[in-house]
């Protein structure tokens, strides 16, 4: 009977020593899932947070280019009435010119 219960103790103790090396390695799996798991949402956050930066960016982008257009567009018509007013006093910038190289000439 001694032998019999030393046997029994034996097994038990093997058998506790494999559930343990078993709860060890599912352990170690399961830790390994989780990290692949976390770097893969870590991967997928990172892209979308990327994504929603570039479309913020573009809305901005718009924004600024549709608040721009028209202080250019009232620029461009300001600078084509400045050329245009130039242009219809040419007529008396060349007289004038004219007139003061005739008297500089004239009192030499």
């Amino acid at each position: 009977m001694t032998v019999e219960l030393v046997r029994a103790i034996k097994d038990a103790e093997n058998e506790a020593e494999s559930i343990v090396r078993d709860a060890r390695q599912k352990a170690r799996q399961e830790q390994k899932e989780a990290e692949s798991k976390a770097e893969q949402i870590i991967r997928e956050t990172a892209a979308e947070a990327e994504e929603k930066a570039k479309e913020l960016i573009k809305k901005a982008e718009d924004e600024a280019r549709s608040e721009a257009e028209p202080l250019t567009e009232k620029k461009r018509e300001e600078i084509k009435q400045l050329k245009k007013d130039a242009s219809g006093r040419l007529a008396e910038a060349i007289e004038l010119l004219t007139d003061k190289v005739v008297k500089s000439d004239a009192d030499h």
